[in-house]
């Protein structure tokens, strides 16, 4: 009888060793796998300073797809063959167990994937809302490994009449969890994220991701196991990850405070009265307590001297702003900012610029163009700047910026109003508005955001210099960049900003237009919201 205790108690070590082996293992390849793309990032950093400027090779849109398909790919495998490998297949209650263990170190993952202040930003030049697609799949395979452990587990019990364990604390606290998970994955539906981002995606991940780890802790709560040090590692994470953010916010808020101004067409102008020491075109979470004491959202920074967000009025907290801006023009508000992040490209290290925006967007495009001018470099020789906007009173939104970009003799101004029906003497009042901006400048009305093409024109007061009749050619222009003279061999970067269907022409322009192999083209792009004008950024070199 000794000798069966035995025997089982063996068992049992062995089976807690080869589970703690999957988890050390998943690290171990999740690791090596940043480890690639840290150090395939700093090997394009070095060949682009130091290496050829001729190109031998182009990637291609297909090219980038099969590569995000080939990661995805393989972090699937990875959680596959940790699952079924030294475990007993055999005993559905070991698979289960397993697949709670391959749920735990998915949670640390995806932990580690959403953290704002994380360190692979300046490994692998990627910033937390470039990561954000990835950290998507490791929560929907975490949540699929653990309804998976919760079946099998019920299951097993069912079929040997055990059922009766889920009465335990420890068992239905993992049912919590497991429910929890559930709730946060519904949560993520396009139709709450752009609905009621704030109170149901926003406040159910914070509150179920709480209730997760609580409930995760309580389910395996022996230290013996490991799960629960695991749990307290994830925890502490994010704990950090939070008091970093607090810290920049106490920091940023001694002598703070933002002057609120309403612009036409439902956008504001929001100036802070301390320095943000930021580069061009990152973004800050902005905190105004006497709005949302509990909220902040993330802003591209249109300029850091002094501190400036142009934002487009949606609902929520862009909705609550711009009714304190409309019932007190120019009032002042104590607040805070957490940031900067990003990782953008050095623009000044291109020869050929090309920056395309869309709405908002321009909050991104106008932030690199001010930094371009305002310190030349001798590499950046040609900028040519492309806005579209769908109303003439947007116009004024970047009235300031617009009168530095369109004085520049370095950059090449192009703007369309696709709205169609804006009348020819709409821009009167604009004009009477900022003087300091000059004659006029016929602008062609087609619906680039949303990528419809009309043609007709309107008065606006820029030079006539800046006339641009049809729609804003995005494919012809980066043929021009491959063709300007003194730049046969140079390096050409688009940036782009605005909404998806703009995005997609300026990705579909460098993919189907560029086939000079002396060229080297970087395409950078940010995707515009109706929360805030950053989301997911994609670098794309050819």
């Amino acid at each position: 009888m000794s000798d069966s205790k035995a025997s089982k108690a063996a068992l049992k070590v062995l089976r807690q060793s080869n589970n703690e082996w999957s988890t050390e293992y998943f690290a171990i390849s999740v690791g090596a796998i940043m480890l690639l793309f840290a150090v395939h990032h700093w090997s394009k950093v070095i060949d682009f300073r130091y290496g050829p400027r001729k190109k031998p090779f182009k990637l291609s849109k297909s090219g980038v797809r099969a590569d995000r398909s080939l990661l995805y790919i393989t972090y699937w495998a990875i959680n596959l063959v940790l699952a079924v490998t030294n475990v007993d297949l055999t005993e559905v209650s070991y698979v289960a167990k397993r697949f709670g263990w391959i749920s735990v170190a998915n949670l640390v993952l995806l932990v580690f994937l959403a953290l704002k202040n994380t360190p692979l930003a300046p490994l692998t030049g990627n910033s937390y809302e470039k990561l954000r697609p990835l950290h998507k799949v490791a929560g929907y395979t975490c949540i699929f490994t653990s309804v998976l452990h919760a079946i099998v587990y019920l299951s097993a019990w069912s079929e040997t009449g055990k059922l009766a364990k889920m009465k335990k604390a420890k068992n239905y606290a993992g049912a919590i969890a497991g429910m929890a998970m559930v709730v946060i994955g519904l949560s993520t539906i396009t139709y709450f994220t752009r609905r009621y981002y704030e109170l149901v995606f926003y406040m159910l991940h914070i509150l179920m991701f709480s209730l997760v780890m609580i409930a995760v802790g309580m389910h395996r709560p022996e230290f013996s196991s490991t799960t629960v040090i695991i749990v307290i590692f994830t925890a502490s994470l994010w704990a950090t990850d939070r008091i970093i953010r607090g810290a920049k916010i106490l920091w940023n808020i001694f002598g703070n405070s933002a002057t609120i101004s309403a612009l036409p067409n439902e956008a504001i102008r929001i100036r802070l009265n301390r320095h943000l020491p930021c580069s061009p075109g990152s973004h800050a979470f902005l905190w105004v307590p006497a709005v949302r004491w509990v909220e902040s959202h993330p802003f591209t920074l249109v300029s850091s001297k002094p501190t400036e967000f142009i934002i487009r009025v949606y609902d929520g907290f862009t909705r609550d702003l711009y009714r304190v801006a409309q019932s007190a023009p120019g009032r002042s508000l104590r607040c805070s900012v957490d940031g900067p992040y990003g990782q953008m490209p050095n623009f000044k290290a291109f020869e050929k610029v090309v920056l395309v925006a869309g709405g908002s967007g321009a909050s991104f495009t106008f932030a690199i163009a001010l930094d371009l001018i305002q310190t030349p470099t001798k590499s950046t020789k040609y900028i040519d700047f492309i806005w579209a906007v769908r109303h003439h009173e947007s116009l004024e939104w970047f009235a300031e910026e617009l009168k530095i970009v369109q004085n520049s003799p370095d950059i090449n101004l192009m703007i369309h109003v696709t709205n169609a029906s804006s009348p020819p003497n709409a821009f009167a009042q604009i004009e009477k508005d900022i003087t300091p901006m000059q004659p006029s400048l016929p602008i062609v009305t087609n619906d680039l955001e949303k990528g419809h093409l009309h043609e007709s024109t309107v008065k606006v007061p820029f030079s006539a210099d800046c006339i641009k009749p049809g729609r804003p050619d995005i494919e012809n222009l980066i043929k021009t960049a491959s063709n300007s003279q003194g730049n046969a061999d140079g390096r050409v970067i688009v940036g782009a900003c605005g909404p998806k269907e703009l995005i997609s022409m300026a990705r579909n322009a460098v993919n189907n237009d560029v086939r000079d192999e002396r060229l080297s083209v970087t395409l950078y792009t940010e995707t515009s919201s109706n929360r805030a004008t950053i989301t997911s950024c994609e670098i794309w070199d050819q």
